[in-house]
């Protein structure tokens, strides 16, 4: 599948829930985008290549030039998984964040012809995961045009099925320079993350790409999955751990030890180049 979508045009709508139709540019892929981004966690809404409407808050930094970050949660949970992250993230210098709810997940309900859909009617037909990555690709052209375009590179972080839509939507936009997968699968739900991670890895960027990789070493497809990605990521710098005896999957293998969280954090502002500074509280 064509991982390097076009997302629809914004609608006054979803740009009225940023504070308002402002000032607009012309036709194309910035229509519809506002030049002033909001100044606190807002909600927006997405439009989809196919249709969809997801839904996600944003957590606008300190400065949007030094970049931002797309999170994507796990199988049958929503944005709130993120919470440890985001709160890390806002201690200065804040980072941009958006966190998605993926759809048939949480807030992302609506699908088509505006039909409520959720994750539990996709079944296992892999055509109805298909579209995952098309939110990821509406996450990230989102964070692109908010903000007058400021925003020149994304670390996406997803957990699970999050992680598979990360890459699998993402790996040939060059903006993303940081990826960040944890409990990785290879083929959940008929994501293919093998070949969308060597498409990762092979595209030149500036800065250059890097991956970040954690697993628990008895969740075994995700461990073997860690190791199969690193493989494919040869050519780059990827940071990986397999954390030994534990089965824990996605956010929880974070939230068992806080330090996990941390390093996640650390990764983030290493490739945005935006260490927190000393001396301040929070998590």
């Amino acid at each position: 599948m064509r991982r390097a979508e076009r997302i629809l045009a914004w609608s006054c709508v979803a740009a009225a829930l940023l504070g308002g139709c402002k000032r607009w540019r012309g036709g194309g892929e910035d229509a519809g985008v506002p030049d002033a981004g909001p100044r606190g966690p807002t909600p927006v809404q997405l439009p989809t290549e196919d249709r969809w409407q997801v839904v996600g808050t944003l957590h606008p930094g300190a400065d949007a030039q030094a970049g931002a970050v797309l999170l994507l949660h796990q199988l049958g949970s929503n944005r709130s998984e993120w919470q440890p992250l985001i709160d890390r993230l806002k201690q200065p210098p804040a980072i941009t964040v958006l966190s998605l709810d993926l759809r048939g997940h949480g807030d992302s309900v609506s699908g088509p012809q505006s039909l409520r859909r959720t994750w539990e009617s996709f079944g296992e037909d892999p055509a109805r995961w298909a579209g995952l990555p098309r939110d990821a690709v509406a996450g990230a052209r989102y964070l692109f045009n908010v903000n007058a375009g400021a925003v020149r590179s994304v670390v996406v972080v997803g957990s699970s099925i999050g992680a598979s839509a990360a890459v699998a939507g993402l790996a040939d936009e060059p903006r993303v320079v940081g990826l960040a997968m944890i409990s990785p699968g290879i083929g959940y739900h008929g994501l293919d993350a093998l070949g969308p991670m060597r498409s990762y890895a092979a595209l030149p960027t500036t800065p250059a790409r890097t991956a970040w990789l954690m697993a628990a070493e008895r969740d075994e497809e995700s461990a073997r999955a860690v190791t199969l990605l690193a493989t494919e990521a040869a050519s780059i710098a990827v940071e990986r751990a397999v954390v030994p005896a534990s089965d824990a999957h996605g956010v929880s293998l974070l939230n068992a030890e806080p330090a996990r969280w941390d390093a996640l954090e650390r990764y983030v502002r290493t490739v945005l180049r935006a260490p927190r500074r000393p001396g301040r509280g929070g998590p």
